[in-house]
């Protein structure tokens, strides 16, 4: 059997953003496959992977919980990382 791994990123580094993207989300929800939390913690020096994640359908409540994942992770560029909201 044929496997496909594909990597998006959570936020750009070019700069802030006001609103996360949702398109990793849909791709995973439409494709019936998990999504999988990776870092690159630069504060701690770290990276890895973290929970695997269930796309619900209930996008405010998922997203919620994958940012939750993300609160203690340092990028980067951290002066570019906003709180970033979900687009209504």
């Amino acid at each position: 059997m044929d496997n496909l791994i594909m990597v998006i990123p959570p936020e750009g580094a070019r700069k802030t953003v006001s609103y996360w993207k949702t398109g990793f989300y849909h791709i995973a929800q439409g494709a019936n496959v998990p999504i999988v939390l990776g870092f690159l913690d630069y504060r701690r020096k770290a990276g890895g992977i973290g929970p695997t994640f269930y796309p619900t359908g209930r996008i405010k409540e998922d997203m919620q919980e994958i940012k939750a994942f993300y609160a203690t992770i340092t990028g980067k560029y951290h002066d570019m990382f906003s709180n970033a909201a979900l687009k209504s």
